[in-house]
């Protein structure tokens, strides 16, 4: 007579598959749902002075922990003008869910007027790639941290960052934003976001700068995402 004991015996296996299966598609999935923000930039982003731990290194650190995966796209030296090196970052990440812009100091060595309309051409093409390329994308706009020219690095001060540079510095934040609005993009002013010591050269944020950016971008990447 047939008793159903292999039925039985078989179960807890069939159990443990299911629910294993099942684990795998929830992982799947919360790994699907991460949110791509690219953060284009310079050696700030990039993470000069600081051996790499960037504000997007800090970011990184606690992407576990929140619904987005955030990629460094900086590279020292990086200015507006090299507009075209996003062509290929675009091409990588098509389908990211937010670019993220944090470029202008390196534009503005000795900066005048012309310098920071030139920036303007330049951003304002990277904003039309973003949305020809990657029409689903937001874009979050930074202008540049404030320099700090009192304990400016020789090596800095003789590639001309200088008062200028701060000047212009503070003439691109309104034109950014102004940028930003025309294009119904996010906007965040990280001008007086870096403590005035918080520098290692003059030029680049040491750890408590970039912390200090870490945690002005950071909340302002979740905001903007909400539709804040």
């Amino acid at each position: 007579m047939y008793t159903g004991k292999f039925i039985t015996k078989k179960l807890p296996l069939l159990f443990t598959a299911s629910a294993l299966l099942t684990l795998l598609s929830f992982v799947a999935l919360s790994v699907q749902e991460k949110k791509v923000i690219v953060c284009f930039g310079d050696s700030i982003t990039h993470g000069a002075q600081v051996d790499g731990k960037s504000w997007v290194w800090y970011l990184q650190q606690d992407q576990q922990n929140t619904p987005y995966t955030y990629i460094n796209a900086g590279r020292s030296g990086r200015k507006t003008a090299d507009k075209k090196e996003l062509l290929p970052v675009l091409e990588k990440y098509s389908s990211a869910d937010m670019y993220v812009f944090f470029l202008g100091v390196n534009d503005l060595k000795n900066g005048n007027d012309a310098m920071v309309a030139s920036c303007i051409r330049n951003m304002q093409w990277m904003i039309d790639q973003v949305r020809a390329k990657a029409p689903k994308a937001k874009i979050l706009l930074l202008s540049p941290s404030d320099i700090n020219t009192k304990i400016m690095s020789e090596i800095n001060k003789g590639k001309l960052y200088n008062e200028n540079t701060r000047k212009s510095l503070k003439k691109l934040q309104a034109a950014y934003e102004q940028l930003a609005r025309k294009n119904h993009c996010g906007f965040l002013s990280l001008l007086h976001v870096v403590p005035r010591l918080a520098y290692a050269d003059g030029l680049h944020p040491n750890v408590k700068g970039q912390q200090a950016l870490f945690k002005a971008i950071g909340k302002k990447i979740i905001s903007y995402d909400k539709g804040k």
